[in-house]
């Protein structure tokens, strides 16, 4: 059913809260993801952060397409008359739907990790679908193997006790087999910080209509404009 779904200007929202925690304190934000699809593949992500005690005004926003990626708010700031920032150019740069490392639009990364299940049982109803919860473990290196997203976001290949490292997943698949939540939990360690991470996120309105489309060239600062921008 998944790949029904890679057509031209469908696309799916997503929202995601991130927290992690650790001795003495913690904190969460929160993402809301739009995803445009096509072509058996994600064509463009809209990905806007939520503004709270961790996140500044305005609020970062980042376009995705391919070979490109758009950004505005205060971690980009632009000159005068000018709205985004080409942040950057480069055609291994690729838009994805991800959530904790897990490829929610990828269907083989999807089926990889489902082969995983353990067990799996009746869950609530989300987007107004009924839904069958799948859970189970992967490891870090055997994600980076199937999954194109959690490649994009590692430099080089997992090894050693990173490699190692346990990612518990929560699918809840509704009756046409689309995920409508997804919820991830791994263990990090940072020098002798030990962080416990979460992420939840729920999809919603799969197959609307999605048409992001590209700032404009009058509109976006180049690299050297933005860099050298008192905003």
């Amino acid at each position: 059913m998944l790949r029904r779904q890679l057509v031209e200007n469908r696309g799916v929202t997503m929202s995601q809260i991130t927290t992690w925690r650790e001795a003495g304190g913690g904190a969460s934000y929160r993402k809301k993801i739009r995803a445009e699809l096509g072509k058996g593949t994600v064509t463009a992500t809209d990905i806007r952060e939520i503004a709270g005690p961790g996140v500044p005004q305005p609020a970062p926003r980042y376009l995705t397409f391919k070979g490109r990626t758009y950004c505005q708010g205060w971690i980009c700031p632009v000159p005068e008359g000018k709205s985004w920032v080409l942040l950057s150019e480069n055609e291994k740069t690729r838009p994805f739907l991800q959530s904790g490392g897990i490829d929610l639009a990828h269907p083989g990364a999807l089926k990889a990790v489902l082969a995983t299940t353990e067990s799996k049982h009746r869950g609530g109803a989300y987007d107004n679908t009924r839904t069958t919860v799948y859970q189970g473990t992967s490891t870090f290196g055997d994600l980076y193997k199937v999954s194109p997203a959690f490649r994009d976001q590692h430099d080089g290949t997992p090894t050693g006790k990173y490699a190692k490292t346990e990612l518990s997943w929560q699918l809840w698949l509704g009756e046409d087999q689309l995920v409508r939540r997804v919820r991830t939990s791994w263990p990090e360690q940072l020098g002798k910080r030990s962080i416990s991470n979460v992420v939840d996120a729920r999809l919603t309105g799969w197959g609307a209509k999605a048409d992001i489309a590209a700032p404009s060239a009058d509109e976006t600062a180049g690299p050297d404009d933005w860099r050298n921008s008192p905003s």
